[in-house]
């Protein structure tokens, strides 16, 4: 399988990194890296609203990747691990944004690209209601999420998400997700 997920986190950190990892998100990864996020934005961004917005959207894409990554054996040999994301945080000139990528079974990609594409049609005020909605109709999938994380991500920036699904060499069946979340 050739996809340099090295080369595709260079390109993502464009301005200031306040954060980046390459590996696996376990939960005592995630759970050590929380405070230490905490202080990078503090120490990086001087607006208290947009630092905790960034913390949020931060916490929201690091649970993403824990529940959603596809296992995929031909990374074990590279990374001593099936189950590989990225996550970069970079300071821009109003805000930040973060960038998570990992791979995805082909088929995945329509679900997500629909929910993205809807999510982008809407009005701040549909947003809203479209949360309030989901909170108070839904029930757990089978990975523990409600499906309320892009959809709060939406709400609480303000902005439209962006994706974009890359080829992977050798794997037909697979893509590399790429999503971004500008907060300003």
């Amino acid at each position: 399988m050739e996809f340099d997920i090295n080369k595709w986190v260079s390109e993502k950190e464009t301005n200031q990194v306040i954060l980046e990892h390459v590996g696996d998100f376990t939960s005592d990864y995630i759970d050590s890296l929380l405070p230490s996020m905490e202080e990078n934005l503090n120490n990086n961004i001087e607006n208290e609203n947009i630092r905790k917005k960034a913390f949020h959207v931060f916490v929201e894409c690091i649970q993403n990747l824990y529940h959603h990554i596809e296992p995929i054996s031909e990374l074990v040999p590279v990374f001593n691990s099936s189950k590989i994301g990225a996550i970069v945080m970079v300071k821009e000139d109003n805000g930040c944004r973060v960038t998570t990528g990992n791979f995805i079974k082909k088929e995945q990609e329509h679900y997500l690209k629909n929910k993205i594409d809807q999510l982008n049609k809407l009005s701040t005020d549909e947003i809203k209601r479209l949360y309030r909605e989901t909170i108070n109709n839904s029930a757990f999938s089978e990975k523990g999420g409600a499906g309320i994380g892009m959809i709060d991500m939406a709400r609480k920036t303000g902005n439209k998400l962006k994706y974009q699904f890359l080829p992977v060499k050798g794997a037909p069946d697979m893509l590399f997700y790429s999503f971004d979340v500008t907060i300003n």
